[in-house]
C-alpha cells in the first residue's frame, strides 16, 4: 500500500548549519530533492516556503506542494501521515511537527529547550554544532530516513527551454543570506577577459527574478563558474561542468557527481570556514581566489582532465594560493 509522506523543508535553516532565520536558502531546498528517490513509490507532500515553490513545481515525485502559512499548518494538523521528515530546526517548525499525527517521525524536533534530533539525524545535528565530517549531505540525508545513498541525483521538475548556447557562464550573484560568498566583481571581469581572449563565448548570469529563465540560462552553458549558491546545485543537476568557488562556507558536504571541481580560498584566517554573513577580519577570503587559477580550471575542464579522476567519488578540490604566493593573472 502506498504510504503518505510529509517532507518539511523550507530553507529557513540549512541542514548542516546551526542557524535560524526566515530568509530561505533555495540551494539548500533544492539539494534535498535527492530524497525523493527514496520515496518514488509513495505519495509525497512537501511543505516549503513561498519562494521555493517555482523550484519544486512540476517535480514528478511530489504529489502535493504546500506553502508554509497559518492556514496550511492548521490543515496539516487534521491529517495523518505514515512518515514525517522535518529538515528544519526553527522552534516554530519543530513544534508544528509534534502537532501533526504520524506513525514515524524523522529529522529534527524540539525537546522543550533546544533542537532535538531523531537518532538517525544526530550526525547532521552534530555537524551543525561544529563537528568535522567528510560525508556528502546526500549520504547524511539518506541516513536520516534510515536508508543508504547510492549516488542518487537531484531531481528537477522544470524542463529547460532551448536558447542560444555559450561556452562559459558566469553565475556571479549570491543570495542575500550569505553576501560573503560572493567573488569580487573585478575578479569576474578579469576572468571574462581571459575567456574572451581565448575565444570562448561568455554569458553573464540571467534570470535573477525568474527561476525558469535562470534554469534555461544555466542549461545553455558548456561550463558554469559559480560561488556556493543555487546555481551550483542547478548546474550539477543539469549535468553541466561546474567550477564552484568556496570561501566562508564549508565544501565538505558538496558532491559534484564527477561533473566539476571545487576551488577553495586558502586564506590564512583561522576562522575559515567561518559561516559569517559579514567578514570581521577586514579582508574577504574570496579575494584570494585569483582569476588566473579559475581560468586554468576552465582550460582543464574543456579537456576533461580535471574532473575525469573524480567521477562518482568526492569532488576534485583545488586551493587558491596564500596571499604571499599569488600568481599574477598577467603571467598566464
Amino acid at each position: 500500500m502506498q504510504k503518505n509522506i510529509l517532507i518539511i523543508k523550507l530553507g529557513y535553516c540549512e541542514t548542516l548549519v546551526n542557524e535560524q532565520g526566515f530568509v530561505p536558502s533555495l540551494g539548500d531546498v533544492f539539494r534535498h530533492t535527492v530524497l525523493l528517490h527514496r520515496y518514488a513509490n509513495e505519495r509525497v507532500t512537501w511543505l516549503t516556503s513561498q519562494s521555493a515553490i517555482p523550484l519544486l513545481r512540476g517535480n514528478p515525485y511530489i504529489h502535493e506542494l504546500l506553502v508554509y502559512d497559518e492556514q496550511t499548518t492548521e490543515a496539516l494538523k487534521k491529517r495523518h501521515f505514515d512518515e514525517i521528515i522535518c529538515i528544519e530546526k526553527a522552534p516554530t517548525i519543530c513544534h508544528l511537527v509534534k502537532s501533526i499525527p504520524a506513525k514515524v517521525y524523522y529529522g529534527f524536533g524540539w525537546n522543550g529547550k533546544k533542537v532535538d534530533a531523531h537518532p538517525n539525524a544526530q550526525p547532521a545535528l552534530d555537524i551543525a554544532n561544529g563537528k568535522d565530517h567528510f560525508l556528502p549531505i546526500q549520504a547524511l540525508l539518506y541516513q536520516m530516513v534510515a536508508s543508504y545513498w547510492n549516488g542518487e541525483d537531484y531531481i528537477l521538475g522544470y524542463t529547460p527551454k532551448k536558447i542560444a548556447k555559450y561556452d562559459i557562464g558566469l553565475n556571479f550573484r549570491v543570495g542575500s543570506k550569505w553576501p560573503t560568498k560572493a567573488w569580487p566583481r573585478h575578479h569576474w571581469q578579469k576572468l571574462a577577459a581571459l575567456c574572451e581572449q581565448k575565444g570562448y563565448s561568455v554569458s553573464w548570469q540571467r534570470g535573477e527574478k525568474d527561476i525558469e529563465e535562470y534554469i534555461d540560462w544555466i542549461n545553455a552553458g558548456r561550463i558554469i563558474i559559480t560561488c556556493d549558491s543555487l546555481g551550483m546545485h542547478l548546474g550539477i543537476a543539469l549535468k553541466k561542468k561546474v567550477a564552484a568557488l568556496f570561501g566562508p562556507t564549508p565544501s565538505d558536504g558538496i558532491y559534484m557527481y564527477g561533473r566539476g571541481l571545487i576551488i577553495r580560498a586558502n586564506w590564512s584566517c583561522m576562522d575559515l570556514p567561518c559561516m559569517k554573513p559579514q567578514c570581521k577580519k577586514g579582508t574577504a577570503c574570496m579575494e584570494a581566489i585569483q582569476p588566473a587559477m579559475v581560468f586554468q580550471a576552465i582550460l582543464n575542464m574543456m579537456n576533461d582532465s580535471t574532473i575525469s579522476s573524480s567521477r562518482r567519488r568526492c569532488p576534485a578540490t583545488l586551493r587558491a594560493p596564500t596571499p604571499e604566493t599569488l600568481i599574477p593573472a598577467d603571467s598566464h
